[in-house]
């Protein structure tokens, strides 16, 4: 036996140990140093010749792959060539060898094909796609192995599949170049050729059980080309050197649901309109479809073809609308046929369940061509008709589905959301134009435009009423459920969980709202007058929870109607939608259906308002109803209690007299302000033991100390007072858990009164509440000697909430007063601190009032001595909370699993940065600066030994954490770029823990956290600069860390992955950087430059040199210092443009 025979017969041997555990160690170390053989390619062949296991063909196809790039420079171009024609060969004359092995070896030749690129002729080149088109060209195997190699090619020429061998980003990109322009196009209208083929054979044959290999890999193939991610089409500046994350989303399983679809598509070059958009190729993935629907991964990817391909508009087509119409019908055609071979199987929601994925692919294509085409070109198509009833038949049976039992609702569900979506798309043409975007009508005439509106307007108002009888279904079934598991509560509210769909149906509903708002009215109204009689009619009995069923259908009825009425308005104040604003205004008062249905939900909250919290009518009460009530006016109470009617260009004289101001149209806004007060009153009572109603109550509450119309209403009514005095009296008989956001909500609106008298009345109220509470704890005979005991902590800790709900409520006009207040009790606090110091939550809530307070504040209100006040007392509390926390031991993981991990030290932390923000609120208010006195603290002094506190608290398994790890890099980014003369002053650890937090976010992984860092680093550096060319101090102590923030910046803006969002700062940064330490800088590029292949070292010494050209031997001024060196950042970009398409490998 020779010694190639000997190398054979121990790596068979390892390739058997290998699959054995106890062996497995051993023969990887056998693999491994096989692959250490001076030129072993052509052993590796003789192995594949004479392999008989199908893993160690596997091993050997594995290590000719990491060998091929490895040793490519020590084999010479003929014999890697002849290597690529053996493999193939090898593939073509073995049938049966095992597709994980054929694989292997393809992606050998694919990867071998695309390093030797530019290392061979022209002519070679073009033989690329010469040899690709004779191996699809032949029968058989050879056809099989040519798409296969075909599929391996256009993996490792993109940019998310291709594999790790150590080339520069540059010699990538070039390469995926040249394939996308010379040889991807031929290859998909070869496979597409390839497919037509093949599928008229199999159209001739008839059925067949199972798919052929060569149309299973044609399928793969052509899939993986529609997902190419072109260059010529990539929108936005993608930075050299930024490879793109590998795709790994090929594995289909229908019981996985939905969530596999793809949602990105790609982005064609017009070039390819004939080949992909042209209408036999699209008719021919129909057929395809159908010929595979048994195959559930295959046909998933037809599916996703053809998802793909329904994706272009006009613009694709040159604006060439024949074209376009042309595509559109053999879409509308196929998407037809796949929804008619659905339906054919059972139009009910059981089967659509079953078919979810083909479902899905139908609603998802149809979608696409509603998205992307005009409704002009749509509509001038005499199949779009037939195609959206069918489409809206579908959605009908898909929003049944919902409601149905025993169904999965996984791909139902999807298929609604997707469905609704599609018709909020066709609704638009509905819809007044605003003038900010396209106009829907574009393109129709008149008659078209009002037959089109006409026909969507059925189509919608069929589908909303289709939801509304499906959610009383669904919400029937939920009953009998809840009966059946008593803990059902998933913490999720219906207006969050179906929010989406919701917002669908107010959109669709409002098309023909007199339709929807008079169907949504009289079920409402037949349900609670039905309720009434269970309330009042002595001899109703509740059988079969007749009672419960109606309070579940009265609660989603309410929540349609305000997503019909009412816009949420997050952030703005909502406008009155302008088709209920003409329905209204069409209407006679009597029979206004906007403002009767708003009154009818009016009545129904007064009723089940009205009952005393213990009597038998509230113990029947439902407090989802009651929640879902509260939701509702919260919501369409900022829409129209009070609204402004010049806001409107044309306003409704009904809307405007039941809800408006009291002036010329004589509003009764007012009384309805009134009327919310009382039933706030009475449902803080008959609910005061459930705190999700009382929650939703205080939102309600806080909606409206935020909403301008609202607050001045609240202030005007003669009630207010009444609720002022009813909250502080009755606070201690609500649950604990409300009373903070109670305080806050009250403080807020009360502080907006104008008379300073009367806003301190309603604060001294509160005041004297949150007051007594703290007495009772601190003035308890026996709170001393049992201050740990539990009634005694709860009780300490409701109080600190108290005072937090005030510090929340703090602002300009209240923040003399509620410091005031405050201050008194800063001793105790601290006593609390001290006392509690092995009580975390004590502390807790300690930190968290001290942070609100300062957060909330106006510091331009506040007296010098009131700041010094606040600064010494946050000083000492600090203090305490250091010494009892440091050195503890703190268990990671069950931190990182909790809501808010790490909670005392993030709100320390918010704590610090609150303070340093106060300094440059009170900058932008105070115009001159009084001198401090003498031993008088500062916030630099405060955020200085705040962090001398913490920093030794925090380790690197917390900075794991996204959140607390940007709050503490922009805390010490803050104190060092705003603070930096203060640093010399600093003990060494303390200052070496800063500078180790910098590089620690420098080069963090987000970029948010990095950018924060480099915005540090660049006015520390710039400010140790111009220490040296001013002769002002010695700043010696800054240089190991500035020589070591340079080295850093350098090679990741160099060798590191990076998010184009971070290069401003990082210019920034390196600009000044370079001007502290010039030779320090001159040394780093130097040590990179010779480390580099002696091929790219003038490349990157000639980008250095014109990078040095634009860059300053001295910088003066203010910061940021980019800005005022013309054309550095450019320069920079430019650079990183140049270097990193080399430096950059994979």
């Amino acid at each position: 036996m020779n010694e190639t025979e000997t190398i054979c017969a121990q790596f068979e041997e390892a390739c058997s140990d290998f699959q054995v555990p106890a062996t497995r160690a051993a023969a990887e170390h056998v693999l491994s140093s096989f692959r250490q053989i001076p030129k072993v390619l052509p052993i590796c062949q003789y192995i594949l010749d004479h392999a008989q296991s199908p893993m160690a063909q596997f091993q050997v196809a594995l290590a000719i792959g990491e060998v091929s790039m490895r040793d490519y420079t020590l084999y010479a171009q003929n014999d890697l060539i002849q290597l690529k024609n053996y493999m193939v060969e090898f593939c073509m004359k073995s049938p049966n060898l095992m597709k994980y092995v054929r694989e292997q070896l393809l992606c050998d030749i694919a990867l071998l094909t695309k390093r030797s690129l530019f290392d061979i002729s022209d002519t070679d080149r073009e033989a690329i796609y010469m040899s690709l088109e004779h191996l699809l060209s032949m029968e058989d195997n050879g056809s099989v192995i040519g798409v296969a190699l075909a599929s391996a090619l256009v993996d490792q020429f993109s940019t998310t599949r291709s594999s790790t061998v150590g080339l520069s980003w540059e010699f990538h990109h070039k390469a995926k170049l040249f394939f996308e322009t010379h040889i991807l196009h031929g290859v998909f209208q070869k496979a597409v050729t390839r497919l037509h083929t093949l599928v008229t054979q199999l159209q001739q044959q008839g059925a067949t059980n199972a798919a052929p290999p060569l149309l299973a890999e044609l399928i793969i193939l052509l899939e993986k080309i529609l997902q190419w991610q072109f260059e010529s089409t990539q929108n936005g500046q993608v930075l050299p050197g930024t490879f793109a994350k590998r795709n790994d989303d090929d594995d289909f399983d229908k019981d996985d649901g939905p969530g596999v679809g793809k949602k990105t598509y790609t982005v064609f070059p017009k070039s390819w309109q004939p080949l992909v958009a042209n209408t036999d190729v699209i008719w021919l993935f129909f057929t395809t479809y159908s010929l595979i629907q048994t195959d559930d991964t295959l046909s998933h990817r037809c599916r996703q073809c053809l998802i793909q391909m329904a994706g272009f508009g006009e613009d694709f087509f040159d604006n060439d609308i024949n074209r376009a119409k042309q595509y559109a019908t053999t879409f509308i055609h196929g998407t037809s046929q796949m929804i008619a071979e659905l339906r054919q199987q059972g139009d009910d929601p059981q089967t659509y369940s079953e078919n979810g994925p083909h479902l899905l692919g139908c609603i998802q294509i149809s979608r696409r061509i509603c998205e992307n085409l005009s409704l002009a070109t749509l509509w001038s198509i005499p199949e779009f008709y037939q195609f959206m009833d069918d489409f809206g038949e579908v959605t009908v049976v898909c929003l049944q589905g919902t409601a149905t039992q025993d169904i999965d609702e996984g791909w139902i569900s999807e298929a609604s959301d997707e469905c609704l979506e599609t018709w909020v798309r066709l609704a638009e043409v509905a819809q007044p134009s605003d003038g900010r975007g396209p106009d829907p009508k574009a393109g129709l005439a008149a008659n078209e435009a009002e037959d089109l509106v006409r026909y969507v307007k059925n189509g919608c108002s069929g589908i909303v009423a289709t939801y509304i009888e499906s959610k009383l279904l669904q919400s029937q079934q939920s009953v009998l459920d809840d009966e059946e598991d008593e803990d059902v509560s998933s913490g999720f509210k219906d207006w969050d969980t179906f929010g989406d769909q919701l917002t669908y149906i107010g959109t669709l509903g409002r098309l023909e709202p007199g339709k929807t708002l008079l169907n949504v009215h009289q079920l409402m109204d037949g349900r609670f007058q039905l309720l009434k009689q269970y309330f009042t009619v002595a001899e109703m009995v509740n059988e079969d929870n007749q009672l419960y069923h109606l309070q579940e259908h009265l609660h989603w009825l309410i929540l349609i109607g305000a997503h019909i009425l009412a816009d949420p308005g997050t952030g703005e104040q909502p406008m009155i939608p302008e088709s209920l604003m003409h329905l209204s205004a069409s209407q006679s008062f009597e029979n206004d259906q906007v403002t009767n249905l708003s009154k009818l939900v009016l009545e129904i909250f007064r009723f089940l308002s009205s009952f005393g919290a213990n009597t038998i009518e509230a113990s029947n009460c439902s407090p989802q109803v009651a929640e879902t009530l509260v939701w509702f006016m919260e919501r369409w109470s900022k829409t129209y209690v009070l609204l402004d009617e010049n806001e409107y260009d044309y306003m409704s004289p009904n809307i405007a007299r039941d809800f408006g101001r009291p002036g010329p149209s004589d509003g009764h806004g007012l009384q309805i302000i009134d009327f919310f007060i009382e039933q706030i009153k009475a449902n803080f009572v008959l609910w005061s033991a459930d705190p999700d109603v009382l929650l939703q109550i205080i939102r309600w509450l806080h909606s409206c100390g935020i909403s301008r119309n609202l607050k001045t209403g609240f202030l005007q009514s003669n009630k207010f007072p009444d609720l002022v005095q009813f909250v502080t009296t009755n606070l201690e008989v609500l649950p604990e858990n409300v009373h903070n956001s109670l305080i806050q909500t009250i403080a807020t609106i009360s502080s907006g009164a104008n008379d300073a008298q009367v806003r301190d009345q309603y604060l001294g109220l509160i005041f004297g509440m949150v007051e007594k509470r703290l007495g009772s704890v601190l003035h308890h005979p026996e709170f001393m000697q049992n201050f740990q005991r539990v009634d005694m902590m709860n009780g300490v800790m409701n109080a600190l909430e108290m005072f937090d709900g005030l510090a929340l409520a703090s602002q300009y006009t209240n923040t003399p007063t509620i410091f005031g207040f405050c201050a008194r009790f800063f001793e105790s606090m601290l006593q609390l601190m001290n006392m509690y110091k092995d009580v975390s939550e004590v502390q807790l809530l300690l930190l968290q009032f001290f942070a609100d307070l300062a957060g909330r504040l106006d510091f331009g209100l506040l007296e010098p001595n009131q700041k010094q006040l606040l600064f010494q007392i946050i000083v000492e509390i600090l203090k305490s909370y250091g010494a009892s926390n440091t050195g503890r031991k703190r268990i990671h993981t069950q931190e990182e699993e909790a809501d808010r991990p790490y909670p005392d030290i993030a709100t320390a932390l918010t704590l610090l940065t609150n303070i340093m923000a106060s300094e440059f609120e009170d900058f932008n208010r105070t115009e001159t600066v009084r001198p401090s006195p003498p031993g008088s603290a500062d916030v630099a002094d405060v955020i200085l030994f705040g962090v001398n506190v913490i920093i030794p608290m925090i380790d690197l398994e917390m900075l794991k954490i996204p959140g607390l790890c940007q709050q503490y890099i922009k805390l010490i980014s803050n104190l060092i770029e705003f603070f930096p003369d203060k640093l010399a002053a600093l003990p060494v650890e303390l200052f070496n823990n800063l500078m180790a937090s910098l590089e620690f976010g420098v080069g963090h992984d987000i970029s948010e956290v990095s950018i924060l860092a480099l915005q540090a680093v660049a006015p520390l550096a710039l400010w140790a600069h111009n220490q040296i060319i001013s002769n002002n101090g010695n700043v010696e102590f800054l240089k190991p860390a500035l020589q070591k923030f340079l080295e850093q910046l350098i090679k990741t803006l160099l060798f590191e992955n990076l998010d184009t969002s971070v290069v401003d700062a990082a210019s920034e940064a390196l600009l000044s950087l370079i001007c502290a330490e010039r030779e320090e800088y001159y040394a780093v590029v130097n040590q990179i430059i010779s480390q580099q292949a002696n091929e790219i070292q003038p490349r990157l010494l000639h980008a250095f040199e014109k990078l040095d050209a634009t860059t300053p031997r001295e910088l003066r001024g203010v910061l940021p210092p980019s800005r005022n060196v013309q054309g550095f950042k450019e320069a920079l970009f430019v650079f990183l443009i140049d270097v990193r398409a080399v430096l950059r490998v994979k």
